[in-house]
């Protein structure tokens, strides 16, 4: 992969946001003890391949999705790097803020009443990458109560984002089924 000037680039797009990601989520790893970087990537892919005609801000929303809660990015600091208001309120809606007591399904619903279609498409994906069945196995083998907790969080969860966006969630759990992990090695999502 050639090297980025991070400092040069006026308008970032999906290739420098996934230079990026990998940079910011360095020695970062899942649950599982996969490169974490691997995990945006993969719900990128499912957000083109769920929602085929999406836009590029919902592509990078969802690559950078996790970059505030996990790697002390700020929504200045996106502004900075020149990400539009659009995928920056995006990657905000899907953020958790650590200070919001709200439970999982709470803040499912605060973000249906958001409205913002996008923000849901990125957080379908997300719940699509985290019940492919080779990362619950990994997970059921690590810990089974919580592997069987966080399923059912994230089943409920497209049930509520696919009636929010009005797409068929059985489609929905029909594709997870369906993708094949990229590279059984490292699980990294080609875009």
């Amino acid at each position: 992969m050639p090297r980025i000037d991070f400092e040069q680039v006026v308008k970032p797009n999906i290739e420098y946001t996934v230079a990026l990601i990998k940079q910011l989520h360095a020695g970062q790893t899942d649950q599982t003890g996969k490169p974490y970087a691997n995990h945006p990537q993969r719900v990128a892919q499912n957000v083109k391949r769920l929602f085929p005609d999406c836009s590029d801000d919902a592509v990078m929303a969802a690559l950078l999705h996790d970059v505030i809660e996990d790697c002390g990015v700020s929504e200045g600091d996106l502004r900075q790097k020149n990400y539009s208001s659009a995928c920056i309120e995006i990657v905000s809606l899907v953020t958790k803020n650590p200070e919001d007591k709200h439970n999982y399904d709470e803040v499912i619903d605060d973000l249906v009443a958001s409205g913002n279609r996008e923000a849901m498409m990125v957080k379908v994906a997300d719940n699509m990458d985290n019940l492919h069945p080779r990362r619950v196995e990994e997970l059921y083998r690590i810990n089974p109560e919580k592997a069987q907790r966080l399923g059912e969080r994230y089943r409920r969860s497209i049930e509520k984002l696919a009636g929010a966006l009005k797409i068929d969630k059985d489609r929905v759990f029909g594709l997870i089924e369906s993708i094949p992990p990229a590279n059984p090695e490292t699980q990294e999502a080609k875009l």
